[in-house]
């Protein structure tokens, strides 16, 4: 099975946290909800992934990012391996995709990729900016899916 490295964004204001919308035409995961980032390009660090995700999808440069805890999730045909960072973004994000900024209750109604929801009840539990970093957290171990997913 295929493993795909991501380092995603966590971004947290007034207690809000910012998601991003898939596009709904897209091949992979149409239509959900998700903190920016992105796949990791051969002869990428981690940071510089994130960094130049950021970038691309939102238009904005990190100001301070701390890394947190693994993720690790299995879809059907490919495991993700997902490296999520605090990040300090000064500005409004730009981007064409629908976003916004949702508390953890509003967020967790949101339709989302199974592998995200770990970090989005970590944020739950943590009081979003309090997170500190951790062991890794499995998602296929976890059982608040919502709904069927396709990848």
């Amino acid at each position: 099975m295929k493993t795909v490295e991501v380092a995603i964004a966590l971004v947290c204001r007034g207690g809000r946290v910012f998601l991003q919308r898939r596009d709904p035409a897209g091949a992979v995961l149409p239509g959900r909800w998700e903190f920016p980032g992105g796949k990791v390009e051969p002869g990428e660090s981690l940071e510089q992934a994130l960094r130049r995700e950021l970038r691309e999808e939102v238009g904005l440069a990190a100001a301070a990012v701390q890394p947190l805890a693994l993720i690790e999730h299995a879809y059907p045909d490919r495991r993700i391996r997902l490296h999520p960072y605090l990040v300090e973004l000064r500005g409004d994000p730009r981007t064409g995709l629908a976003w916004g900024w949702f508390t953890p209750e509003e967020a967790i109604r949101l339709p989302l990729p199974e592998a995200n929801l770990p970090l989005l009840r970590r944020i739950r539990e943590l009081q979003c900016g309090a997170i500190r970093p951790g062991g890794p957290i499995r998602s296929d171990s976890l059982n608040e899916v919502p709904g069927p997913e396709t990848p």
